[in-house]
């Protein structure tokens, strides 16, 4: 992976192109070395994207 994605970068993504960015990033952290730098980035990413996901897929909030 050559890149960190923040959520300023995803959110002009659709709910569709979010999951599959997930499941890229999924097989790139698969194929990663444990502990490296380059795992850390992916961590980081799918974070932003999961994070991202879930916002749109929340329902109405109580409070």
């Amino acid at each position: 992976m050559s890149r960190t994605y923040t959520l300023q970068d995803l959110q002009h993504l659709s709910l569709s192109a979010l999951h599959t960015l997930r499941g890229t990033l999924h097989r790139e952290l698969a194929l990663a070395t444990p502990h490296s730098p380059q795992a850390r980035e992916i961590f980081a990413s799918l974070d932003a994207v999961n994070r991202v996901i879930r916002q749109r897929t929340t329902g109405p909030r109580m409070g």
